[in-house]
């Protein structure tokens, strides 16, 4: 059955995205505000130029001592400044096993998801799993543990 699942089961609508342009402290404070794992770094059309992870946005406040902008003799960094820049990106299509392998293999936790070049979501670790996984309480099984 997880041989027929699709990248588009597990699949989160892009809800954030910055540009290249987005000072960093602005990506750094919407990730902690909304509790993202991950931004990805889009084009004029949303394609997928890089990815701000947790890790890249760790390094940057270590690397400053703060998220604030640099001084004044700096100028301020941006999204394309600290983004990664090398992305595995899958297509909603494409079988969710090839994902799973893809995150398992690279040590990635999340996956950009393109349709047509353009940026529509993230399929993330937990999501894969639960889906290839299956739910393991769905309501039949409450019902019978219930009698």
């Amino acid at each position: 059955m997880t041989d027929e699942l699709r990248v588009e089961e597990a699949l989160e609508a892009a809800k954030y995205r910055v540009y290249p342009d987005t000072p960093i402290s602005e990506v750094i404070d919407l990730m902690v505000r909304r509790g993202l794992r991950a931004v990805p770094v889009v084009g004029e059309q949303y394609e997928v130029l890089g990815i701000i992870t947790i890790g890249d946005a760790l390094r940057e406040v270590i690397r400053d001592g703060t998220t604030e902008d640099a001084g004044a003799d700096e100028a301020p960094r941006a999204a394309r400044d600290v983004m990664t820049r090398a992305v595995l990106c899958v297509s909603e299509t494409q079988p969710l096993a090839d994902a799973a392998r893809m995150m398992a293999h690279r040590s990635v936790d999340q996956l950009p998801v393109v349709r047509d070049g353009q940026l529509i979501g993230l399929v993330h670790r937990e999501a894969v799993l639960r889906a290839m996984h299956g739910d393991a309480d769905t309501s039949e099984e409450r019902e019978r543990d219930d009698k």
